[in-house]
């Protein structure tokens, strides 16, 4: 797939009922969020509340929800931003084709898994009912379900686990140049150090015996120590006795 590294893009979750969209989806944004992206994830009450989607009985219905879906999807990629639809079962192709190209960038994601797995991890019973003909409606078993024939990712939730799925779902992205193969490569955010810290100095090594010269002590001077008060008022009388002297003679008492 052709294109920048730095627009945004859709990952297309498809599959049955139980198979793993979902989980995979969580998964997925959590690790693209560790790498600092922005991921919305179209899934869940919030899809089924605003967009009124996961109800539909039929094909015309079903097809409906899914171009519903890929509308946003493209409003969210052509913005910058990373999507992932994991909402419905999006079961037929000639919709999931369309959405392909209104997207641009877009990769589809088959998630596979065997019927005998999904009826075990299934709590509701329902895949039991559309096996004894009880539920007309289930994708894949009452009503037909088209895999992908080329899609980017095939991930088989009964023999992977989550993890190992998202690393290979990751892995693929970077193949189909949606994501940069270096930002890929990091297992988290970096780390930023505090602007201003000073970096310590490396400790200096000790000098070695034949690098160390000799210091040479200099000579102590000794201070005269300060006259008494009577030999300093004798000095002042020497040299007062001459000027007077020159003066002619003592002074007047």
């Amino acid at each position: 797939m052709n294109g920048t590294t730095s627009a945004g893009f859709t990952v297309w979750f498809t599959g049955m009922s139980g198979a793993g969209k979902s989980t995979l989806a969580a998964g997925l944004a959590n690790r693209l969020r560790r790498l600092g992206k922005t991921v919305e994830v179209l899934d869940g009450g919030e899809a089924e509340q605003f967009l009124n989607v996961a109800h539909g009985q039929n094909k015309d219905e079903r097809n409906l929800e899914a171009r519903k879906l890929a509308w946003v999807c493209r409003l969210v990629t052509r913005g910058g931003g990373i999507v992932l639809q994991a909402a419905v079962e999006s079961p037929y192709k000639e919709t999931r084709d369309e959405a392909r190209r209104q997207i641009g960038r877009f990769a589809e994601v088959f998630v596979e898994c065997p019927i005998e797995t999904l009826i075990h991890r299934d709590k509701t019973g329902r895949f039991k009912k559309a096996l004894a003909g009880e539920l007309k409606n289930l994708v894949g078993i009452s009503e037909p379900y088209e895999p992908p024939q080329h899609p980017e990712v095939i991930v088989d939730t009964s023999k992977t686990t989550v993890d190992e799925a998202v690393e290979h779902i990751l892995g693929q992205l970077v193949a189909q140049r949606l994501i940069d193969p270096t930002v890929a490569a990091m297992k988290g955010r970096p780390k930023i150090s505090a602007r201003g810290k000073p970096t310590p100095a490396p400790p200096r090594k000790a000098p070695t015996p034949e690098k160390i010269r000799p210091v040479k002590l200099r000579k102590t001077v000794k201070l005269h120590k300060k006259a008494a008060p009577k030999h300093r008022a004798a000095a002042r009388t020497a040299r007062v006795e001459p000027r007077r002297a020159a003066a002619g003679g003592k002074r007047k008492r």
